[in-house]
């Protein structure tokens, strides 16, 4: 047990969907295979065209890219901002995936029928939102709730996740409707926008007074991080990796998963999470 979970007194434990993939140290992991999933079952997926977007460094775009590898479909994708060279990109191209670079307000229009006809998208090609979510994937990514559930023996009390889009945060939270699980979704972008999206992709006119947004962990930011964690990309992987400085963690990578666990033991030593409480962390993945 963490320290700060034990001087507490709160039972905490660590959800490993980074370990939930096909083989280890594919990108393909955690909530991008269930958001995925929906798509990676359809009969008719083999020898079709995929597109997508993403930033330079979005895991999204580094799992579909791998998903079309090991499934035989082909990928392109359109990423936001100037044209750069990482290690994410280039395994992508190795998988086979085309990477087009658009600017930042053509990339605001992603969700315009006439702007991806003008990006050449056709009507045969699926088009996969941003991050993933798209019909069905909430019910995929749902499961997970269940699966701690089941784990447990009993729904926690609280249940951790981190944001980027809110579709994964979505799926737990229409699983755990009708529990008691209060359902913390820490965003790794700065703003109060979230608890509005993750509420619209939901669409169900629910109240969902287990929502919590806690938003004081962003670190400043999407792809910015504490100048106190050590980030480095270890021999044979190509994520950036980071250390928290804390002891008995999985690895963890900076975008989304250090400032989650940051921010969940920041309130462990704050008392936030009351004695004999069960507090679940997600690890959603992104370790590759």
């Amino acid at each position: 047990m963490h320290p700060a979970a034990a001087e507490a007194g709160v039972r905490l434990y660590c959800k490993r969907d980074d370990l939930y993939g096909w083989e280890p140290g594919s990108p393909l992991q955690g909530n991008k295979v269930r958001k995925l999933f929906p798509l990676l079952s359809r009969p008719d997926l083999p020898g079709r065209s995929v597109v997508s977007f993403g930033g330079p460094y979005s895991n999204h775009v580094a799992a579909l890219s791998a998903a079309g590898s090991r499934f035989g479909f082909s990928t392109r994708f359109f990423i936001r901002g100037e044209a750069v060279r990482n290690p994410m990109l280039d395994q992508a191209r190795t998988a086979g995936s085309h990477l087009a670079f658009i600017s930042r307000s053509d990339y605001r229009r992603k969700h315009d029928p006439d702007f991806l006809r003008s990006l050449g998208v056709g009507a045969a090609e699926f088009v996969v939102p941003e991050g993933g979510t798209r019909p069905g994937c909430l019910t995929a990514t749902g499961e997970l709730f269940h699966e701690v559930r089941q784990q447990l023996g009993t729904a926690p009390d609280y249940l951790c996740v981190s944001a980027g889009t809110g579709g994964t945060a979505a799926g737990i939270l229409s699983a755990a409707s009708g529990s008691d699980t209060r359902v913390e979704v820490f965003p790794a972008l700065k703003g109060d926008w979230m608890r509005k999206e993750i509420l619209h992709l939901l669409a169900d006119g629910g109240a969902h007074a287990s929502l919590h947004v806690v938003t004081d962990y962003h670190c400043g930011g999407y792809g910015k991080f504490l100048p106190a964690w050590k980030l480095s990309v270890p021999p044979g992987r190509t994520a950036l990796h980071a250390d928290i400085g804390e002891p008995g963690l999985p690895p963890l990578e900076p975008v989304y998963t250090a400032k989650l666990f940051a921010g969940v033991l920041d309130r462990l030593r704050h008392g936030r999470y009351p004695p004999g409480s069960s507090v679940v962390v997600v690890h959603t993945g992104g370790i590759y």
